[in-house]
């Protein structure tokens, strides 16, 4: 990966102003903290962008991967689509969750839904304050997005994002890099596939999943954690409605199959199924570590596991 993307933009007062202005009027998301202390993925309730970008509780998945959907319905004899949705934009993104965003757009690269919903997206980044569970990492996979914005430069991260920014007037290019955050708050640890597949019978495995509780909030809010299930639902009428809703890795009853069949019983098997997928990857993926770094799982978790300590574990390394 590089440190910056191409081509990128110097923003006069007036072209960030005009460029505000178009990004508004595509009724916005942005994360906002609300009275309860949470961040949350919301309508901008102001016509004014924020310089800086947060990390919601639930990330930007939600927007394109919705936690319950209708994907069509049958009824009186004909099909009835997913309806396309209006064109909008998220602001407010950090960096972390564009390479998220990036890797959701290859694990749904043929799924329609997903991609009318990212065909009419505008998904702006803004630089961000670290966390202090943070450990992202810029060389660790490409971003997605349109346009990455601080209050002097713009980024066009697609094609989309270049048009708009061309659009607004600006036209001096500078070489800036992206501002990642200069030091992040911990290094990740170098886990191999061989020393993963080594240890199936590590004892941490069973000492980190007797505390589990198997309520998969590390799944909910993590930006690159995708499962789902479709359920069809028949009514007396005979109409028919195909439901996708967000699933679990953690669940009890996520691997079990006709027959009563469990492909991984025990909660110690879930936990080493999660890791293999952010350390590892699946299918077309397999070998991208899926892990940001964004630190939610570590946060939302009742009992404290981290699978970086585990990792560190297995790889005999020091985490810092």
């Amino acid at each position: 990966m590089t440190d910056f993307l191409s081509p990128n933009y110097l923003l006069t007062p007036s072209t960030l102003d005009t460029l505000a202005d178009a990004i508004t009027k595509l009724s916005p998301l942005a994360p906002q903290v609300n009275a309860d202390g949470l961040c949350r993925l919301q309508p901008l309730s102001e016509g004014v962008l924020s310089s800086q970008a947060l990390s919601s509780f639930v990330p930007l998945k939600k927007v394109f991967l919705p936690p319950r959907e209708k994907l069509w319905s049958f009824q009186s004899g004909q099909f009835s689509a997913l309806k396309q949705p209006e064109p909008f934009a998220v602001v407010g993104v950090p960096l972390c969750d564009l390479q998220a965003l990036w890797y959701l757009d290859q694990v749904f690269a043929d799924d329609l839904p997903y991609q009318n919903r990212r065909a009419r997206a505008l998904v702006v980044g803004m630089p961000c304050e670290q966390d202090k569970e943070c450990r992202c990492d810029r060389q660790l996979m490409p971003l997605a997005g349109d346009l990455f914005l601080d209050q002097e430069h713009a980024w066009a991260l697609s094609p989309a994002g270049e048009a708009l920014l061309r659009a607004c007037g600006a036209g001096e290019t500078t070489n800036k890099p992206l501002p990642w955050p200069t030091a992040s708050a911990g290094t990740r640890p170098m886990l191999t596939e061989e020393q993963y597949r080594s240890a199936a019978d590590a004892a941490i495995w069973a000492e980190a999943a007797k505390g589990c509780l198997s309520c998969g909030a590390c799944s909910v809010v993590c930006p690159t954690c995708y499962c789902f299930d479709m359920l069809d639902e028949s009514a007396t009428d005979g109409s028919v409605t195909r439901n996708r809703s967000w699933d679990n890795c953690f669940f009890a009853e996520h691997a079990k199959v006709a027959g009563g069949h469990d492909f991984r019983s025990g909660r110690a098997n879930r936990l080493r199924f999660r890791m293999e997928h952010k350390f590892f990857g699946f299918g077309a993926l397999h070998g991208q570590n899926s892990c940001v770094g964004c630190g939610r799982c570590r946060t939302v978790c009742p009992v404290d596991i981290d699978l970086d300590q585990i990792a560190t574990r297995l790889s005999g390394e020091e985490l810092a």
